[in-house]
């Protein structure tokens, strides 16, 4: 009988215990007291689950880590047969945290193998998990879902009834029902307990329930490796985290670590007394507990540790208490559910994560990594409207799903990647992490390209002079076509639509280009130099409102008007620049003539704040969440130049800005006057910043006490409802953006580049939990290099973040833009 089936029989409970369970299973005595007056020990079996933890960079390369834990599986099958004769409580058991490493052992074990594995699955000697990797929140629902598709010979073989997500400080919200409809029924998360924390006081368990009331058990378990500190006062390891190939250190052996001498099993069973005693105090109520651990090698990623069997065998041979178990994660699941009760604790909303912030420590590739993901979801849209792809397409459709989920996973830099920020292993790390968000990007492009030559109507551009322009979304979309200037082989400036004569002239982006005859005295896309000449890059013209799947044709023209008419007022806005700052100040939108931005917020709108943490050990300070406000210096760059540029699409206006942690910065605002919609791209080129650093933009939007979404994982997620109470309240993960409902008017503020929000004020580093917004003054978390793991460097690099705000009247339902790509190539 299944927890669900058993919940049914509520009958047979007594004050939410079975009633064996009411007589044998109590933590405390009818006091809650034993004679000695401290509360009476009654846990009766501790399930010890061995596992390595992967973190893909974290100990070496991620290119070692696989081979390292391919190899663990198999040292963990020898293991398993050199304890075939011991008693069954103390034979080596192993769990397996990664279904990736699952299919990289599958791939490469042979026939033999595969038999023996097999065999120690079905004799609950090997248990496998349904979780591909530790996840970071920034995973995206729709590679998230075909990544599980793609598993599903190992759903299917293995069945796997537990997922486990350790070290990570959250989970996105859409992963409950994710995991439900792979009849997951078990949840085990090991959080790091650094820098973070958990929504209720570990170990715990309690009910998780998704945005469709679904629910799975959630055993709130301590850090992965705490299993050791229940057994031990201080650790054998020594020193930093060792690559393996460091010839100083070694695995421990023998004795070194759970030793089996009886004096050290003895000295063990003192301090998990005293361990134990503090969980009785803590309320801890049932008769079991699992405690996990890992090897002192390298703590993840690390090797099967063979001592465990030995300790456990001689623990229980010496008729300790409690009973040792050497365990996995099912059969603790088997022990434990039919004692628990059936008002279990209900959390609901998204598990927000403490770490989440570590992502904006490579802000460039992040960039790239939301695109590719934007643009992956169109490629799953635009196969409804292209021919079917062949088998190799289909592949290559896999690939990059697997390597936008694998981006995601929650390694985000090397050990010591503070300590030594150009070490070999920083590094290293970082051009491995991030191979797979460039090849996704480019494969991508790619993909979308092959499409489109594949089509009927697609016609090289050197016979045509008729383009195509495609919605390959789900949601009505407008947006920028693209065009390359160098491929137009016919003069022409702007395009004509076949259907309603509308001409729509060019606007041109100048480049930097050796083989360019032509020069040009206009700053160029880069930063303005002298090497070689500038000429026409890119042009671009303005399409709005296509419906999904629709298509528009465009013939190419050379219109004669010299001087399209420029855009000079809005239907929908009303700027107001301050004559002061030579900065826009406000803009009113006109439907309820109210400002969109609070003038008393201290910040102007899209106003960038560079951050930067005072005082000796500053980093670790901020990571402890101990920093006083003080210590944080916050300044605001300078303004050089402030003008109105020219558009036949919107009302633009330019800003060149200053300050040190940047070459150069540049930002642009689009009134658009077809749509309501205002464009902002802030490009900057930033220097080398080794000192901590956090960079954001301002967004004081003048609504009070709004309702604020976000979505996590497919799922909706209002700020301050949807979310577990004790979870990070500093910084959200709000993907393509967020949505604010105000008695003063709805909008939608899409953050294309930059994944992590800040509600209501910027408070890094002061525990602050979730709460629901008062303001609809929003920041978001361009870059920072804070964490004492991720890459600290934040590197020479030019950073583009873009950011749209659409508006609407009260109570409407304004959401962030799907994706705002519109598909455009030359046609027949």
């Amino acid at each position: 009988m299944n927890r669900r089936q058993w919940l049914k029989s509520s009958a047979a409970l007594s004050g939410g215990l079975t009633l064996a369970a009411a007589a044998n299973n109590k933590l405390f005595t009818e006091s809650g007291r034993s004679e000695s007056g401290k509360p009476a020990l009654k846990i009766q079996e501790i399930h010890l689950v061995n596992l390595s933890h992967t973190d893909f960079g974290y100990t070496d390369l991620p290119s070692s880590a696989w081979e390292d834990h391919v190899n663990n599986v198999r040292l963990a099958m020898k293991t398993i047969q050199e304890t075939a004769d011991y008693a069954p409580d103390a034979r080596f058991k192993w769990t397996m945290e990664s279904l990736w490493i699952m299919e990289k052992f599958w791939e490469q074990a042979t026939a033999e193998e595969r038999n023996q594995f097999d065999s120690f699955v079905e004799k609950n000697l090997i248990e496998v998990t349904a979780m591909p990797g530790n996840m970071s929140c920034l995973v995206d629902a729709t590679e998230w879902e075909r990544e599980l598709d793609r598993l599903a010979f190992f759903f299917g073989k293995f069945k796997p009834r537990v997922a486990i997500q350790d070290d990570v400080n959250g989970l996105p919200w859409g992963m409950v029902e994710s995991l439900l409809n792979r009849n997951v029924e078990f949840m085990v998360m090991g959080a790091n307990p650094y820098s973070g924390g958990v929504p209720i006081p570990a170990p715990s368990f309690f009910l998780w329930q998704g945005a469709g009331n679904g629910e799975i058990l959630m055993y709130n378990g301590e850090g992965y490796a705490n299993g050791f500190d229940y057994f031990h006062t201080h650790h054998w390891r020594r020193g930093p985290v060792p690559n393996r190939y460091d010839l100083w250190f070694n695995p421990p052996t023998g004795n070194e670590i759970f030793s089996s001498r009886e004096e050290d099993v003895r000295a063990s069973s003192e301090v998990l007394k005293s361990r134990l005693e503090s969980l009785a105090v803590q309320g801890y109520p049932h008769s079991a507990l699992q405690l996990s651990f890992t090897n002192h090698w390298t703590m993840d990623n690390d090797l099967p540790c063979r001592q465990l069997s030995e300790f456990i065998r001689t623990w229980n041979e010496l008729g300790l208490r409690p009973r040792l178990v050497f365990s996995t994660p099912a059969r603790f699941y088997d022990r434990i559910q039919m004692e628990l009760p059936v008002d279990l604790p209900k959390l609901r909303g998204e598990w927000c994560d403490w770490w989440a912030d570590g992502i904006a420590a490579s802000p460039a590739e992040v960039s790239v990594l939301q695109a590719a993901k934007r643009r992956n979801r169109d490629i799953g849209g635009a196969l409804r409207y292209f021919s079917a792809p062949d088998e190799k397409m289909t592949q290559q459709i896999e690939q990059l799903n697997h390597d936008l989920v694998f981006a995601c996973e929650h390694t985000w830099g090397a050990y010591d990647s503070v300590a030594r920020p150009y070490g070999e292993r920083t590094v290293g790390n970082y051009h491995q992490k991030f191979e797979g968000v460039y090849r996704a990007d480019e494969n991508s492009k790619r993909i979308r390209a092959e499409m489109i030559r594949k089509s009927r109507n697609y016609k090289p551009l050197s016979r045509t002079a008729h383009l195509e322009v495609m919605n390959p979304g789900t949601t009505p979309r407008s947006g920028w076509v693209d065009i390359s200037a160098q491929a137009l082989r016919i003069p022409a400036n702007a395009v004509q639509c076949l259907d309603t004569g509308r001409v729509f002239p060019f606007e041109q982006t100048l480049a930097s280009e050796w083989s360019s005859p032509d020069g040009a005295s206009e700053p160029p896309e880069e930063i303005p130099n002298d090497v070689w000449p500038y000429h026409p890059g890119r042009y671009r013209f303005f399409v709005e409102n296509l419906k999904p799947g629709e298509v528009r044709r465009f013939e190419l023209v050379d219109d004669k008007n010299p001087r399209p008419q420029s855009v000079q007022s809005n239907r929908f806005f009303r700027p107001v620049v301050d004559g002061k700052s030579s900065r826009i100040k406000n803009i009113i939108f006109k439907s309820s003539d109210k400002p969109l931005f609070d003038e008393q917020a201290g910040h102007l709108p899209a106003e960038l704040i560079v951050e930067r943490p005072q005082g000796k050990f500053s980093r670790n300070a901020i990571a402890d969440r101990n920093l006083p406000p003080e210590n944080l210096l916050s300044t605001v760059p300078s303004i050089l130049d402030f003008r109105k540029i020219e558009s036949p699409y919107a009302l633009r206006y330019q800003a060149v800005l200053e300050e040190k942690c940047a070459k150069r910065i540049e930002q642009q605002w689009n009134i658009f006057d077809s749509i309501p919609r205002i464009e902002i791209t802030t490009t900057l080129w930033l220097r080398e910043n080794l000192d901590p650093l956090a960079l954001y933009m301002a967004f004081p939007f003048a609504l009070q006490s709004p309702r604020a979404f976000y979505s996590s994982l497919g799922s909706r997620v209002e700020v301050g409802v949807d979310q577990m109470p004790g979870t990070c309240g500093e910084y959200n993960t709000v993907q393509n953006g967020v949505g604010f409902r105000g008695r003063e008017f709805s909008l939608a503020l899409t953050t294309l580049d930059s994944p992590l929000g800040i509600f209501d004020a910027i408070q890094r580093g002061r525990k602050r939990v979730v709460f629901k917004p008062q303001s609809g003054y929003f920041f978001n978390l361009i870059c920072q290099n804070y964490w004492i793991t991720n890459f600290s460097v934040l590197y020479p690099t030019k950073i583009t973040v873009r950011h749209v705000i659409e508006c609407g009247q009260p109570g409407t339902d304004i959401r962030p833009l799907e994706g705002e790509e519109l598909w455009g190539y030359p046609s027949v």
